[in-house]
């Protein structure tokens, strides 16, 4: 937690806790502070990479955290999810919340960089996947198969090795794009998840998360679309056709992983969103 904070009154507004990440949300003078912390069973650190942004239009979106490998702490006007935004009943400008969000995404992949000779450039959330994509998580193999796996490992492989390298965030969604009430203002908080990757990486995460919460949640489905589409305006070139499956289904699939080994959730209800995510793929060709 920031000095600043330390020196004025501050109210818990937010508090939410799995042994994957706990944040609180603090309200303080007005502003809002964000405190991530590891959760007692996450698997690796936070992100250590050290990055400059150049100052461009659409820069302020972006709030990098401050702290160390087991607490982050961003400031920012927003105090509110876009699951609060897309729940709350009240009006919005979902389309031009999702512009927004999409613009923040493209300016730190086309602004942002690395500082250093970094070893160890792999975006977190790629590195805590490596084991249930290799077959080290039961269910996952039980309803990806071989062939779902495998495809989603290939897409993953191209979005670390292709020509075009920049800076990801690596977890760009709901957990780290906070807003104001009515959706105008927004930060995305940048660092625990940093990485090098194609930009796809990251759209295909936002893309993922709005795709599930489509599926699941058929009361929202049109608040989704209006954000899903401003967001598409914004974001930059989503992964083509032949990647979109892939793309969509290892988010779905690293939710339903994360959900069941740190939030509680059971392995029917992992196995539902593996369900989803195999429908992106194909689970039934030769694996060649």
């Amino acid at each position: 937690m920031s000095a600043a904070m330390d020196s004025r009154q501050k109210s818990v507004i937010r508090s939410t806790r799995t042994d994957l990440l706990s944040t609180g949300v603090y309200e303080v003078g007005g502003a809002y502070e964000w405190v991530h912390s590891l959760g007692v069973e996450a698997p690796i650190p936070f992100s250590a990479l050290p990055i400059s942004i150049d100052s461009v239009p659409g820069a302020d979106l972006l709030v990098v955290g401050v702290g160390g490998d087991r607490h982050r702490s961003y400031s920012t006007a927003a105090g509110a999810t876009v699951f609060d935004l897309i729940t709350a009943g009240e009006p919005a400008d979902l389309r031009s919340a999702g512009r927004i969000w999409g613009t923040a995404l493209s300016c730190l992949h086309e602004s942002a960089s690395l500082i250093g000779d970094i070893p160890e450039s792999t975006p977190r959330t790629a590195q805590r996947s490596r084991a249930w994509l290799r077959g080290a998580w039961e269910p996952a193999r039980e309803v990806l198969g071989e062939r779902g796996l495998l495809e989603i490992r290939r897409w993953i492989d191209g979005e670390l090795s292709g020509p075009r390298q920049v800076v990801v965030h690596g977890y760009p969604g709901m957990a780290h794009w906070v807003v104001t009430p009515d959706g105008a203002v927004g930060s995305l908080l940048t660092g625990e998840d940093l990485g090098l990757a194609h930009p796809g990486y990251d759209i295909a995460w936002v893309l993922g998360e709005m795709a599930e919460l489509h599926a699941f949640h058929p009361v929202l489905r049109p608040a989704i679309e209006e954000l899903r589409n401003g967001f598409l305006e914004t974001c930059g070139e989503v992964p083509g056709p032949s990647e979109m499956g892939p793309a969509l289904a290892f988010r779905i699939a690293q939710h339903a992983y994360d959900w069941h080994h740190y939030a509680g959730a059971g392995e029917g209800q992992a196995k539902a969103l593996l369900r989803l995510a195999a429908s992106y793929v194909d689970t039934t060709r030769e694996v060649q």
